[in-house]
């Protein structure tokens, strides 16, 4: 009882309104009560908070940490301070935190007003978490000099000018200091002599500060660039160019190779970060030119040729990682002969839109339990005028690389929707959906949901009848507009699959953070049925977790009864395949039916 004179206290009101991030877990670590800044701040609300575990607010790797490190610490010492962790939003934002947390471990038999009892419960406190930069501390400290005096300003701001040349964060060259040097080398090596220049982009390196946080990142580029300056001390230039990409320069002829597998080597190494081991990878690209040939010896010429290097080595890059990522390229002029017919390529197939030669093939896809249709995949060709029927492996990556895929893919999604609508017009038809294929490239176009919503619109046709087919690649892209597309898709009703599941480099764990409602088994899997125990395996494991996640399993492909009997025992959703049809004509789709089994 209080004392006489003392201040009665709303302590649910002061709980609802402390100025930081409360949550309140019973034993299990289930969520029982949050407070208004923790739904303010997570874009949560309490409902969709209360009774469900705290660790689905963390990212994997923090989950790691928390139950190996905080769970223990609170089990024997009842309380943590300061840990950092991330917290993602209803947004799947990370959020960089310091967690403080008290549990009750013992005491006398307190209960809730609900009569539960308080031990065993934990208060969990999370404030923002963010440091000032090396950026942040060289300015602040530029400005006290200002305030002394002008001797003192005029040297803080050589100082400034000075670090403009430097990466505050790995201490190696930023650009701005690297082109001036990149310059000179050009102007002073000798004309028998070649220039290698190496850029380098990290292989996924948004899924380290997604899962890990900004910190942990922030540790690995100190790593990347730690090795890399190991080439410096060997006379080469090495800078950070970007937020994970490097670029390295050095002259002398044959050494573009063993550098770039050189530097792939270095980078692979396993790097330490809050007690896990990380390894990361990346793309190379190289590109080597002699020294001479300058206008005139001028130093814009000079200054010119060192960006057009740095510029050949970037594209070369990305085009390792277009095709695999873990992997050199090297940079290949525009004049050989495969640019030039893919110059040819790109006004072929302006033509070909223009005059109406693209088409699509359909090929049903089969339940596996009942055997009824369940619907059609969109497979584009090309009725070329002189070489006659093209597949899409003749055009969609010259497309791609073009932007030119955009418009393809545009047209596309308005025949197949067109066509799924004609598919269900019947008032007692069964529902057919149809699937249409999107690259990377269309995927991180930012018109691509508003495009696809207005085409639905103008159709009528429900949105649960169309799915879109994204490859790995496009999953696992860094764009913001590709993740935007996703959720705005998901969010209009539009299906999403995983094509290909399996050849390339998303795994499961990327399942989990985008709203994909349907696995796709790729064709060389299923080939493998009875034959390869690892592609048994492989398929088991797809349908096994797919289903698990909440998805229905796509198996392509599919050749022989066996294949289809062995699906049927593994509990496989859909089928497709030459067992029950070739891709149809659109003529053809009104009078195909499913084969009786």
């Amino acid at each position: 009882m209080p004392t006489q004179g003392a201040v009665q206290i709303d302590y649910e009101t002061l709980f609802r309104s402390g100025p930081g991030a409360i949550v309140i877990t019973d034993s299990s670590n289930t969520i029982v009560q949050v407070n208004d800044h923790m739904l303010t701040w997570t874009g949560f609300s309490r409902e969709e908070l209360v009774g469900t575990s705290l660790t689905r607010l963390l990212p994997p790797a923090d989950r790691i940490l928390f139950s190996a490190r905080t769970v223990p610490l609170l089990y024997l010492e009842g309380r943590v301070s300061d840990m950092s962790f991330s917290v993602l939003g209803k947004n799947r934002e990370a959020l960089a935190v310091h967690l403080s947390a008290s549990r009750v471990n013992k005491g006398p038999e307190t209960k809730t007003q609900k009569g539960a009892s308080l031990v065993g419960m934990t208060v969990f406190l999370f404030t923002p978490r963010r440091e000032r930069t090396a950026e942040e501390q060289h300015v602040i400290s530029a400005v006290r000099h200002a305030e002394k005096s002008d001797v003192l300003r005029r040297e803080a701001e050589d100082d400034l000018a000075q670090s403009a040349q430097f990466d505050a964060l790995t201490s190696l060259l930023s650009r701005e200091g690297l082109m001036p040097r990149f310059s000179s080398l050009v102007s002073s090596a000798p004309s028998e002599r070649e220039l290698v220049t190496i850029a380098l982009g990290l292989d996924h390196f948004r899924v380290v500060n997604e899962s890990l946080g900004q910190a942990a990142g922030d540790q690995v580029l100190r790593a990347i660039a730690q090795r890399l300056a190991g080439l410096a001390e060997e006379g080469f230039l090495c800078a950070r160019v970007g937020g994970d990409e490097f670029v390295v320069v050095g002259s002398g002829r044959g050494r573009g190779v063993p550098l770039a597998e050189r530097i792939l080597e270095l980078v692979s190494g396993a790097i330490r970060v809050d007690d896990l081991d990380i390894v990361v990878t990346a793309s190379v690209g190289v590109s080597t030119a002699a020294t001479s040939g300058a206008e005139g010896d001028r130093p814009a010429s000079f200054a010119h040729l060192a960006e057009l290097h740095v510029r050949q080595a970037t594209t070369a890059m990305y085009k390792a990682k277009a095709t695999g990522r873990n992997r050199w390229k090297r940079f290949t002029s525009v004049g050989d002969d495969s640019a030039v017919n893919e110059i040819r390529l790109l006004g072929e197939i302006r033509n070909g839109l223009a005059e109406a030669q693209f088409r699509l093939d359909y090929q049903p896809q089969l339940h596996v339990e009942t055997g009824r249709l369940h619907g059609y995949e969109a497979l584009m060709r090309w009725h070329h005028p002189d070489r006659g029927l093209i597949g899409p492996a003749g055009f969609i990556d010259v497309a791609e690389r073009s932007g030119l895929v955009n418009q393809l893919g545009a047209w596309a999604c308005r025949t197949a929707i067109d066509r799924c609508v004609r598919l269900n017009a019947a008032p007692d038809a069964l529902p057919v959906t149809m699937s249409v294929n999107v690259s990377a490239r269309q995927l991180g176009d930012p018109r691509l949901a508003e495009m696809i919503g207005e085409l639905l619109a103008e159709s009528g046709l429900d949105p649960a009848l169309l799915t879109l087919e994204i490859t790995e690649s496009g999953l696992i892209t860094d764009s913001p507009s590709a993740h935007r597309n996703l959720e705005l898709l998901h969010s209009h009703g539009v299906r999403l699959s995983i094509d290909d599941f399996g050849t390339g480099y998303a795994g499961f764990a990327y399942l989990k953070d985008f709203p994909v409602d349907e696995l796709k088994i790729d064709g060389s899997f299923v080939s493998g049925l009875g034959v390869s125990a690892e592609d048994t395996a492989i398929v088991a494991s797809c349908i096994d977790i797919g289903h698990a996640m909440g998805m229905s399993v796509v198996a392509e492909g599919i050749e022989t009864r066996e294949q289809l009997e062995r699906l049927t025992e593994m509990g496989c959703d859909i089928i497709q395949g030459y067992f029950y049809s070739m891709p149809l004509a659109d003529e053809a789709l009104e009078s195909w039916q499913p084969p009786v089994s």
